[in-house]
């Protein structure tokens, strides 16, 4: 009887571990896809649309982001901020492409640069190695992670429990304006 609970808190323990470790694994298997240049490979780890309607909704002001709430007394403010909604969301689509992503992890925060517009483009990355990257769990069914060594406000990508095993890069929280 002893055995078979000491083999019972083993498994248990195994598969914990085997749970909490789950996205460093999805992580270097992304390092790898990237290092080896396989595009697909990486693909399978992102949630293209999950991450596209969450880039629109920061980039956009929508989805509760406080500087939509903001009246800056300006009158042609709504004017301007239908036109960024109406342009971002077809430009999102076509920058967040797997070379597009690389990119941004290449840069070690979420956000567009000149890379990843170029990239859009050439449909390649100009990266080959992504930064080493420091992961912080925000509850069971997210990951924050971003290149070590960032400041807090630089913003994260955040990987999303798919089962018990998998994760999936599905959101980002854009860099914050420090005051």
């Amino acid at each position: 009887m002893k055995k078979v609970v000491i083999v019972a808190v083993a498994l248990v323990s195994l598969l914990a571990m085997a749970s909490y470790f789950s996205p460093h694994w999805t992580l270097y298997r992304m390092r790898s896809a990237v290092e080896s240049r396989d595009y697909k490979a990486f693909s399978s780890y992102v949630d293209f649309t999950s991450l596209r309607n969450s880039f629109k909704q920061q980039m956009t002001g929508k989805g509760g982001d406080d500087r939509a709430d903001q009246d800056s007394g300006n009158p042609l403010e709504p004017l301007t901020r239908a036109i960024v909604s109406g342009l971002a969301g077809p430009l999102i689509d076509v920058m967040l492409t797997p070379a597009g992503i690389i990119e941004m992890l290449g840069a070690g925060k979420p956000g567009v640069t000149q890379a990843v517009v170029a990239s859009t483009v050439t449909q390649v990355p100009n990266i080959s190695v992504l930064p080493d990257m420091k992961l912080s769990y925000r509850g069971w069914d997210n990951v924050l992670f971003r290149a070590e060594g960032l400041p807090e406000a630089s913003g994260y990508f955040v990987l999303q429990r798919q089962g018990w095993w998998s994760w999936k890069l599905a959101a980002v929280e854009l860099e914050t304006a420090t005051k």
